[in-house]
């Protein structure tokens, strides 16, 4: 039986899942699929790298997980946060530990969108127009590779408040 739960840390019996907790279940498995998926494609890069012909097999490999698995799974785990604010009657704005992580989400969702994947599409084309030895190339891999590492500092940030909770008063 699915049920609502007022206070979002009380404990439920072992035979009942509230609706609450189902939904935190989801947006931690969102969170877990969206960020191992972006640690992966660091993966991809060097074996892509060490081995030239995989280069491109590698780089569409990470766009398809990008566009289907990982962003996908970050508008999960945004709806379901935002769902759990509902429930649990946090007030969003004066919650820091959820304000300054939206903040930050907000941030990401235009890097990735407005930047990192038009970067990443881009340097999927130069490649197969260019190679990868190409000063072209070379130069949409570091654009590429920079916005990949701020996305994950910003993805970990978030991580960290919304797991430590620390107090952010403003």
């Amino acid at each position: 039986m699915w049920t609502l739960n007022k206070t979002p840390y009380q404990e439920a019996p072992l035979s009942a899942m509230t609706l609450y907790s189902f939904i935190k279940l989801l947006h931690i498995f969102a969170a877990i699929l969206a960020i191992g998926f972006n640690l992966s494609y660091t993966v991809w890069m060097v074996k892509g790298k060490l081995e030239n012909q995989h280069l491109l097999f590698a780089l569409r490999g990470i766009k398809v997980m990008d566009d289907w698995i990982a962003n996908p799974s970050y508008i999960v785990s945004l709806i379901t946060g935002l769902l759990m604010c509902y429930l649990g009657h946090y007030n969003i704005l004066q919650t820091s530990w959820i304000f300054y992580p939206l903040i930050l989400f907000a941030l990401m969702g235009i890097i990735a969108f407005g930047f990192y994947s038009p970067a990443l599409a881009q340097q999927i084309k130069i490649l197969e127009e260019k190679g990868n030895q190409h000063e072209a190339y070379q130069k949409a891999d570091k654009k590429q590779t920079f916005l990949g590492i701020i996305l994950f500092i910003l993805a970990l940030l978030i991580l960290a408040i919304m797991v430590l909770k620390p107090d952010l008063s403003f």
